[in-house]
Parts: structure tokens; sequence; C-alpha cells
């Protein structure tokens, strides 16, 4: 004979509450277990040392329209505003880009700003063709004052003689592509490098950017690079808290403010700004 635990006459209410309370604890326990997606190791396909020419053109085309209509300029542009000085006729300012893919960003950024600044930008990234790409680039954006330099970031000789060489140092979509002792190294190294701030403009790790890499995928793109890449990137990036862990635990100069600070389209930005 089957008993319905909710509805028997000979079951007391203590006991239904009892019931309820431990398939509630037991939910809530599932719940927080799958609020984010778990955190993934797989190499990205971009990562691979024989990738095509003809895949990185389009991969990073891709790349490029995803960071302009879904936040990633926005983010890196207003996270540095407040940090621009007064204007003073056409002010100079040095931008350094660090992994810099086909520079996207940072030439976002001069457009913007050319009414009201001259934005001279240096450039790095590992691959070398990834770097005639960002030349490329800037010659077809107009972009005279423009350096593109392939080298490993950890290794390049930075010139400190006369303090922090750049005003800004940004880094879009390529934290997610290091280890975390990796990351803690750039994030020192880009606050020597910045006398002003710099910005790391990143994914969140969450369901609602894993789905939306996915449907990206299948609307937007057809390069299987893209469809891989994306959902993938999602899955290896980081939780508000886990950039929270990294900004403790980074070699940071005390005369420096840093934040975690979120964007729109599951977009996760860490903001430091010298006091």
């Amino acid at each position: 004979m089957k008993h319905n635990l909710l509805h028997s006459k000979n079951v007391p209410a203590r006991s239904w509450w009892s019931f309820m309370l431990v398939q509630s604890t037991v939910f809530i326990r599932n719940a927080k277990k799958w609020a984010v997606p778990p955190h993934s190791l797989k190499s990205e396909w971009l990562d691979e040392p024989n990738i095509s020419r003809q895949d990185l053109v389009s991969n990073f085309r891709d790349i490029a329209l995803i960071n302009r209509w879904f936040g990633g300029v926005s983010l890196v542009e207003k996270s540095l505003r407040p940090m621009l000085p007064p204007v003073s006729g056409m002010t100079k300012l040095k931008l350094l880009d660090l992994a810099t893919g086909v520079a996207d960003v940072p030439l976002a950024l001069a457009h913007k700003w050319q009414s009201r600044y001259k934005l001279a930008i240096t450039v790095l990234d590992l691959n070398p063709v990834i770097t005639e790409l960002a030349r490329q680039a800037a010659t077809h954006a107009g972009i005279a004052d423009f350096e593109a330099h392939a080298a490993d970031i950890f290794a390049y000789d930075f010139d400190f003689q006369a303090g922090p060489p750049y005003d800004f140092v940004t880094c879009s979509l390529a934290f997610h592509h290091f280890s975390s002792e990796q990351c803690l190294a750039m994030l020192g190294l880009m606050a020597r490098l910045a006398r002003r701030g710099f910005v790391v403009n990143d994914l969140e790790r969450s369901w609602f950017g894993y789905l939306g890499a996915h449907l990206l995928g299948l609307t937007l793109t057809r390069h299987r690079l893209t469809r891989h890449d994306g959902p993938l990137s999602v899955l290896r990036a980081f939780t508000p808290a886990e950039f929270s862990a990294l900004v403790q635990a980074a070699p940071l100069p005390a005369d420096f403010s840093v934040k975690v600070k979120k964007g729109p389209f599951s977009r996760l930005a860490i903001v430091g700004q010298r006091k």
C-alpha cells in the first residue's frame, strides 16, 4: 500500500514540516552547487601553436565584433574615463595593451577620444602573426602612433628608468588564458607600468554568459574556432569572488585603489587607479 506523505492522515504536521525542511535544504545545497558553471581547464583552439593565419583573422574578427557590441570596449572606456586628465589642447596619452589580439579595444579607445586626446598605442602579443594583424588594423583605422611587438609579456624589457612608462595599461579577454600565478604577476606588472591606472577586461563565469556564448556562436558566426572557444572561454573565466581573491593576493603597490567591477553581458573587470 503506497503512502502519500503530503496527504496521509496518519502523518503528523510536525513530520510534514520536517520533510519539507530536509527537501528545502537539499534543494538549496544543489542550487548553490550549480549556481555557477564548473571551472574548466580545457585548452582553447586559439592557443594551439600551429593555428592558421586565416583562422586567426576569422576568430579575431568575431572577437572584435563581440567587444564592440557586447560590452568589451564600453567596459574599458568607462573604467578609464574617471582617470583621464583635464583637457588642455590635444593632450597626449600613452597606452599599453597586453595580449592584444588585433588591438581592437585600444584602437576603439583612440577613435572615441580623438577629439580630446592624442593616444600613442603600444601593444604586445606572443604570436608574430597576430601582431602583424594588429599593425594592419591600426593602418586601416588611420592610427599612426602605433607600435606592435611580438614578445613574451613576462620577459619583455620595459623601461622603468623614468618611472611608469604608460598612462594606462589594459588587457582584454586574456586573463582566462593564464594560470593563477601568471594572473597575479600580470596584475603586479600592470600596476608598475601604469602612471594613472589599469583595466583587466574579461568574462564572468556564469550560466548567462555560457548560454549567451553558445547563442552568439549559432547566430553571429559560422567559424568553428569561435563556436568552440566562445563557450569554453566562459568556463575558463572567473567569478567576481575569484577576481577579488586575485586582487587580494596580487603584489599591488599601496598607492593603488583596486576594485572588481561587473559589466554588461557577463563582463568582469579589475580596475586599478593610482591614488
